[in-house]
């Protein structure tokens, strides 16, 4: 006797194949044809196999199969797995023709759904008793399980707060903001240590919208992006602007005026209001030319004894290669008050011979300068 199964698997090859049959006479089209004559195929060999296993009945005098038939177990447990795998998939396949970060994500997605769903059915087919199962997976899963999920929590936490903070107005709202927040958080606190009887629901519930709040604020801002952060100037960026001269630049706000005992200097040179010396450690006198080593960084101390702001600036005379400079034009320091001293840091990537004016610091706004020598 064929089983109902059987019986529509048959009639659907079977209508699969009149269909080709009657679509390639009247059409003449060859990959609809084709395509009837595959799902027949298809079909046939489905319909075969059905047949064979007569729709997995079991027989009435088969007392055995009561036992070790599919219908004898027990239906499988309810798993968010196959969502997460599905949810992978789809971002794996979105990021095929979007960005790498979402066929990185999905992949990933993929991979941990899939391991957690094959520990999961492995688990449930240990034994008949459901507590046992739910013990071996724990057993198998909780070591892996447990720090790589605190450890994803903790990425997106400090991510949203990253972006919370980012997006914020300005540095005080950021301040006031959080303060808030942490009021809220000891107030939550000392309200759950008051509270020793509250269910565990309640704590899940708390927990879950604050979580909910917190990834939703880093999504609201990380998609307005970071507010405008105001560029602080350093030395560096006034040199490359050519600002080194004698007026005071945000870059001279605030420097420091005091160099420690402890640093390297290759030389110390010595503005006195109308001339620049250099002493150089291990050497009696003052010099005129100054002498350092290329591809090495250089230490100098500038020390200002007149009696006014002076900035000491070198001109690097870089050269140009395919239109673009080839290192930094100048380097000077911040402006230092009288009595003070500041550190500056050359490093010099060709000698003196092969620079059209050579090296030389200067201050700015006097014509007080010392030639350096590079070999």
């Amino acid at each position: 006797m064929i089983t109902t199964g059987s019986k529509l698997l048959i009639g659907s090859a079977a209508a699969a194949a009149v269909f080709a049959v009657v679509y390639g006479v009247a059409q003449g089209g060859a990959l609809g044809t084709i395509g009837l004559i595959s799902a027949a195929i298809a079909l046939s060999f489905l319909a075969g196999l059905n047949a064979w296993v007569r729709d997995s009945n079991v027989s009435a005098t088969d007392h055995d199969a009561f036992e070790t038939s599919a219908a004898a177990q027990a239906t499988a447990r309810p798993s968010l797995w196959p969502l997460l795998v599905a949810l992978g998939a789809t971002t794996l396949t979105l990021g095929l023709v979007t960005t790498t970060a979402f066929f990185v994500v999905g992949l990933v997605l993929v991979a941990a759904g899939g391991l957690e769903w094959m520990v999961q059915g492995w688990s449930e087919r240990a034994s008949s008793d459901t507590t046992y199962n739910d013990e071996v997976r724990e057993v198998m899963a909780d070591p892996l399980e447990v720090p790589v999920a605190a450890s994803i929590v903790g990425g997106v936490v400090v991510y949203a707060f990253s972006r919370v903070m980012l997006g914020l107005p300005s540095k005080s709202a950021t301040v006031i903001a959080f303060s808030v927040a942490a009021a809220l958080v000891l107030a939550a606190g000392a309200f759950i240590g008051l509270r020793r009887g509250i269910s565990k629901t309640s704590m899940t519930g708390a927990f879950s919208v604050a979580a909910i709040a917190l990834i939703g604020a880093g999504a609201v801002f990380g998609l307005n992006g970071e507010r405008e952060i105001e560029e602080h100037h350093s030395t560096a960026y006034i040199a490359e602007e050519n600002e080194c001269g004698t007026e005071e630049t945000e870059a001279d706000e605030k420097a420091s005026q005091t160099v420690a005992a402890k640093s390297n200097v290759a030389a110390e040179i010595t503005y006195d209001g109308s001339a620049l010396s250099a002493d150089v450690p291990g050497f009696d006198g003052d010099f005129d030319t100054l002498t350092l080593p290329r591809s090495n960084p250089n230490n100098v101390m500038f020390i200002n004894e007149s009696g006014e702001e002076a900035r000491l600036v070198i001109e690097m005379h870089p050269d140009e290669i395919d239109g673009e400079l080839s290192g930094p034009e100048r380097i000077c320091t911040a402006l230092v008050e009288e009595g003070g001293a500041q550190f500056l840091t050359i490093e010099f990537d060709r000698p003196s011979i092969a620079v059209e004016e050579g090296y030389e610091f200067t201050v700015a706004g006097s014509d007080a300068s010392l030639e350096v020598v590079v070999p």
